[in-house]
This record gives structure tokens, C-alpha cells and sequence, in this order.
């Protein structure tokens, strides 16, 4: 009988391990993102979204195994090539772009103004990072499921679109 007990306890204390070790909630993340470097960027964020011209849009796969040895692709978000905007650093978008998703969960911004805005989800918090890649910004998107991630993809192309490039432009 006591190995029972302790047995329930081993389980109930690896099953309160695991949900303390869960992502927050996209609200209490949005919070936590805009407290700690949204100062000023309102404007900003909004302008990038608009003006930001996409040069092509390929979606992210993980590999995942699966049953019997196999493995399969998932969707795992999206990657969106895009020119970099004149006096803009790549860290400059990311935040820019995280502060964007953040304000728009809080409703402190309205979702709906840009058609297709990869950059959040409704009740979803939704990962972005920008990095160089060959003279263009590599804008990074993806979500915490397989569901949100091909909303982001889904998203994601249409932005690109709408978005972009038509000619091409050199320093």
C-alpha cells in the first residue's frame, strides 16, 4: 500500500514539474515582451508591417518521428525573405515586429488594419526573428502548434502577396 502512495506521488509531483515548465499563457507573454523593450516602437511596427517589400516566402518544416520507425515533415511556421528597410538592423525589426504581435494581443493595437499580418494570431503568441541573410532580412515566424503554424504560413503567403517586390533595388 505505501508503494502506491509514493508511486502517486512520484507522478503527481513529474506532472506538476511539467506544467510549471509549459510556456506561459500568449497573454502574460505579450505583457512580459511589452514591458521590456516596446518603448517607442508603436509607429514604427505598424510602417514595417505596411512597407516591408518580400522577396519570397518558403515554409519551415520540423522532422518528426513517427510510429513504426518513420518519420514525417510538419509545418512549423515560415520564412519570409525580405528587403531590409532603409535605417532599420535586423534586431531593430525583431523587436519592432514582437512588439507589434504583443500590443495587438493586448488590444492595444487593432489586429485587422493589415490584410493578412503574419506577425500575430488571434489568442496565439506568435515567435519572430529577423536576421541577415545575403544583403535581405530573413524574418523568422513561427507559432506553439502545428495548427497556428500553418495559420502562419497560410498568413505568410498571402502577405507575400500582397507585398511583393517588383523591382529590384541595389544600394
Amino acid at each position: 500500500m505505501q508503494r502506491h502512495v509514493v508511486g502517486w506521488l512520484a507522478v503527481g509531483a513529474v506532472s506538476l514539474a511539467s506544467a510549471c515548465a509549459s510556456e506561459p499563457p500568449p497573454a502574460a507573454r505579450a505583457v512580459g515582451v511589452e514591458r521590456m523593450q516596446c518603448v517607442g516602437t508603436g509607429q514604427e511596427a505598424e510602417q514595417l508591417v505596411k512597407s516591408t517589400n518580400v522577396l519570397h516566402v518558403e515554409p519551415l518544416y520540423s522532422h518528426v518521428r513517427s510510429s513504426n520507425n518513420n518519420s514525417e515533415e510538419r509545418v512549423n511556421g515560415a520564412k519570409l525573405l525580405v528587403r531590409p528597410p532603409k535605417g532599420v538592423s535586423a534586431e531593430r525589426m525583431t523587436r519592432a515586429l514582437q512588439c507589434h504581435n504583443a500590443r495587438i494581443l493586448l488590444g492595444k493595437v487593432q489586429g485587422e488594419s493589415i490584410a493578412d499580418d503574419p506577425y500575430w494570431l488571434p489568442d496565439a503568441w506568435v515567435n519572430i526573428d529577423v536576421t541577415p541573410e545575403n544583403g535581405n532580412f530573413a524574418v523568422t515566424i513561427s507559432a506553439d502548434s502545428v495548427r497556428d503554424n500553418l495559420q502562419v504560413f497560410k498568413r505568410a503567403n498571402r502577405y507575400g502577396e500582397q507585398q511583393m517586390a517588383t523591382q529590384p533595388e541595389l544600394p
